[in-house]
């Protein structure tokens, strides 16, 4: 949970149940992450995210 609170406003990508996601991470409680994507929010179980990285930053 540490981890995820270290990438919150950050963009990630994350595996849920074999599906990568990649957004910014908006935040996470105990049971669920928070992910915005191009396509809209993004609501997860914790349970089923097997991976979370940190994705590398763009220049502007």
């Amino acid at each position: 949970m540490d981890h995820l609170q270290t990438l919150q406003g950050k963009a990630v990508a994350l595996l849920y149940q074999g599906m990568r996601y990649t957004g910014k991470l908006l935040g996470a409680d105990d049971e669920q992450i928070y992910l915005q994507t191009r396509s809209g929010q993004v609501v997860l179980p914790i349970s089923g995210i097997s991976d979370v990285q940190a994705l590398p930053q763009q220049k502007a």
